[in-house]
C-alpha cells in the first residue's frame, strides 16, 4: 500500500469499487471516508484504497456544505499532492457538472462573450466552455492562457 506494500488480503470484509467508478464520484458513504489518508492539504486530501491500492484525491470542488468528491489523479502514478495537475484532475468533475446544468455540451456559432475569447460559446451559455469552467470552478481549472492545452499534459501514460 502506501510503503510500497501490496494490498491487504485480509481485507475480505471490504469490497473494492475503484475499477467499476469514473474518473470521478461522490462521496455516499463513510466507507471512503476511512481509507487511510497519504497526505493532507487544505481542501484536498490524498487517500488510498484499502483493498487496491488505487490512489484518490478527495477534494470539496464548490459547495462546502455537502461531502467531498474523489477524482483519479493526473498523471495516475502520483504519489504526493505537489505532483498532480489540478486541471486534467478536476476536468472530468468539471465537465459532468457543467452538462447536467446546461445539457449536452455542444459549441453554437456565436463566441464566448468575454473581451478577446475567440472561441465558441456552448448552447446555453454566453461563454465558451473554458471561461465557464473557470467561473463555476476557478481559473485553475481552466486552460486559459495555457501554452500547453490540458488534453496535452502528460498525464504519466506512456503513448
Amino acid at each position: 500500500m502506501s510503503n510500497g506494500q501490496s494490498p491487504d488480503p485480509t481485507a475480505v470484509s471490504l469490497q473494492c469499487r475503484c475499477e467499476e467508478r469514473g474518473s470521478w464520484f461522490r462521496v455516499e458513504d463513510d466507507e471512503v471516508l476511512r481509507w487511510p489518508v497519504l497526505e493532507i492539504a487544505e481542501w484536498e486530501e490524498l487517500r488510498e484504497c484499502p483493498v487496491c491500492a488505487r490512489i484518490w484525491v478527495q477534494t470539496w470542488p464548490e459547495e462546502l456544505e455537502s461531502l467531498p468528491i474523489l477524482c483519479r489523479p493526473v498523471p495516475e502514478a502520483s504519489r504526493r499532492l505537489k505532483e498532480i495537475h489540478r486541471a486534467p484532475t478536476m476536468r472530468p468533475y468539471c465537465l459532468a457538472r457543467l452538462g447536467e446544468h446546461l445539457g449536452e455540451l455542444k459549441e453554437q456559432r456565436l463566441l464566448c462573450k468575454k473581451v478577446d475569447c475567440e472561441r465558441r460559446r456552448l448552447q446555453g451559455s454566453g461563454y465558451c466552455l473554458e471561461h465557464l469552467i473557470a467561473d463555476r470552478f476557478g481559473r485553475n481549472f481552466a486552460a486559459l492562457g495555457r501554452e500547453t492545452p490540458i488534453e496535452e499534459i502528460d498525464d504519466g501514460d506512456p503513448i
